[in-house]
């Protein structure tokens, strides 16, 4: 073997030396941000936790108080199966805390909120009824 070619062959075994020990430094790694927070979590699961509680929504599997009464329930609020919730609603409904999303307005962080609404915005934007700004 000529010496331009021996370097050659041992300049590629380093290159990919190094790469696979990249390669697993990076993907045994501790992530940065601790995959059990709730920031984490689908936009599914936020809306059953902070909105699935009163507000009927099937696309997120949540029956909520909203299932019964014409859409209201109880406790809850409308049923979100027929309404179209623009985001900026869901958004107002929290900052702007009326009709017991108080509680949600503690808990909630804003990453989850702009989640949560656009979630909510985009699985109903094909709904029949445009919701109200009354109707949270």
């Amino acid at each position: 073997m000529t010496s331009r070619r021996t370097i050659c062959v041992i300049a590629s075994t380093v290159v990919v030396a190094t790469g696979i020990a990249s390669t697993h430094s990076f993907a045994t790694a501790s992530p940065r941000v601790s995959t059990t927070t709730n920031e984490l979590v689908t936009p599914r699961y936020l809306y059953r936790q902070f909105c699935g509680k009163c507000h009927a929504l099937a696309a997120a599997r949540a029956a909520g108080f909203g299932s019964s009464k014409n859409g209201f329930g109880d406790l809850g609020g409308p049923s979100f199966n027929e309404l179209r919730v623009p985001y900026k609603y869901s958004i107002t409904a929290v900052t702007l805390p009326t009709g017991g999303h108080e509680a949600v307005g503690r808990k909630i962080t804003p990453i989850q909120l702009t989640r949560v609404a656009t979630y909510i915005a985009t699985v109903t934007k094909h709904n029949p009824i445009p919701a109200l700004p009354t109707d949270g």
